[in-house]
């Protein structure tokens, strides 16, 4: 019997677990395994190497790999362990802009127990490979390009005519429009605003030039969409974006929910103009850096005392703090003293998740760390942002942060921005994410 590649499910989302199996080989034959994805040119990969059983079969949900880009038992090892090819440079981070495409993995085995450099070896001929789609988009999702006013962004929007509870979604200083988050949002049942504010269309080029009103302007437009439920609405970002989901729950009364994933509880390096006053802004030292062989780890640059913060506990908002205490961006005490400042009566407003051995950039599951990248925005960062930039994270505890993380994120708006209990359905179906 010819060896073969199986995949349980088709058309996967891609914070789905999916399991792979090997079928067809012989008793105990050695086999290396890659996962590869092709975005934008730059090319990522995960391995792992496997011993056959007794029917010639290699399950991945369920036998080891020992060696490759992972080690041990998991269904998604492939994945969440891809790191740039050899071939490639460093400093790459796997970043899907345009959500409605899918992100397409080819599945390859070779012959034997290979390292990973070697699966790249133009003498190493795959016995089998079979291509596999995951999506951010489930069917039925709408796309919807934003320009309204000075708005920007993609709204989708689930299937049926809602209304649905509201969710704005941001980044950090990558700028742009990104859109995969916003629609594994929509997949699970939220309206989902991806909010550029910077290096996007005709959005300012500087962080600098950013006004508040934008933002509050952006609350505005969704909450009265025809498909969204204005009373139920929500904000979560990551890096600025946290920090700016922050303030957009303390300066609005329309926002009920918060997630804020490594973002400062103040604003940090570079205040905004709001109603034609600066709002605050942490001590700032761009030169309080520490070089490393990885790259700039610029914690110690930014400062703030806690009766500084931005005092959201007064605020009657429902607020998910998630921190990686591998952040090589912020400080790690930053969150877990936010959550400290809630008074006992107000505690139940504030849930705190921290990940020991998880870095800056913490992501929905399954997606491969990007501990260090390459920036080029002088306007953020000054002349250091040119250089390489030290997220932190450690492969296996960021994984877990990731996975974790986003049950908690799923969890917190149904909870939070729903007007009814959740069915044992909608329970069951979030358990499994």
């Amino acid at each position: 019997m010819s060896a073969f590649i199986t995949v349980d499910k088709e058309d996967p989302l891609v914070d789905e677990v999916i399991k792979i199996n090997i079928k067809g080989l012989q008793k105990n034959q050695h086999v290396t395994v890659r996962a590869e994805v092709i975005e934008k040119g730059q090319v990522f990969a995960g391995s792992g190497c496997f011993v056959a059983d007794d029917n010639g079969t290699v399950d991945i949900s369920k036998q080891p790999s020992t060696c490759g880009t992972y080690k041990g038992v998991f269904s998604m090892g492939l994945f969440w362990s891809m790191r740039s090819s050899p071939n490639m440079p460093p400093g790459l981070r796997l970043i899907k802009n345009n959500a409605s495409s899918p992100l397409v993995t080819d599945i390859t085995v070779f012959l034997g127990h290979l390292t990973f450099e070697q699966t790249y070896n133009s003498n190493v001929k795959p016995m089998l490979q079979k291509t596999i789609r995951r999506w951010y988009m489930a069917r039925g999702v709408q796309k919807v390009r934003v320009r309204s006013g000075r708005i920007r962004g993609t709204l989708f929007l689930p299937p049926g005519q809602g209304p649905f509870p509201g969710v704005i979604d941001m980044f950090g200083i990558v700028g742009s429009c990104v859109e995969f988050r916003a629609a594994l949002l929509a997949s699970r049942g939220f309206a989902a605003l991806a909010l550029p504010y910077f290096l996007y269309d005709d959005l300012p080029k500087n962080l600098s030039e950013l006004e508040f009103e934008y933002f509050m302007e952006a609350i505005d437009w969704l909450s009265t969409h025809p498909h969204v439920n204005g009373n139920n609405l929500g904000v979560i970002g990551v890096s600025k974006g946290g920090e700016l989901a922050l303030q957009m729950g303390y300066y609005s009364n329309k926002i009920k929910s918060v997630v804020s994933i490594n973002g400062a509880p103040f604003f940090s390096v570079i205040p905004l103009k709001y109603k034609g006053d600066f709002i605050g802004v942490s001590d700032f030292d761009p030169d309080n850096f520490t070089e490393t062989e990885e790259g700039l780890d610029v914690r110690n640059t930014m400062n703030c005392d806690t009766e500084n913060y931005l005092p959201i506990w007064e605020r009657d908002v429902h607020v998910l703090l998630i921190s990686g205490q591998d952040d090589k961006q912020l400080k790690q005490k930053f969150l877990p003293n936010l959550f400290k400042c809630y008074p006992a009566d107000r505690k139940h407003l504030c849930e705190l998740h921290v990940y020991p051995g998880a870095g800056h950039l913490i992501e929905p599951p399954y997606a491969p760390l990007a501990r260090s990248t390459i920036k080029y925005n002088r306007g953020v960062l000054g002349d250091y942002g040119r250089q390489r930039l030290l997220w932190g994270g450690e492969t296996v505890a960021h994984a877990h942060a990731q996975e974790d993380s986003w049950r908690h994120i799923i969890d917190h708006f149904r909870r939070t921005l729903s007007s009814t209990p959740q069915t044992k359905e909608e329970n069951a179906a979030n358990s499994k994410l």
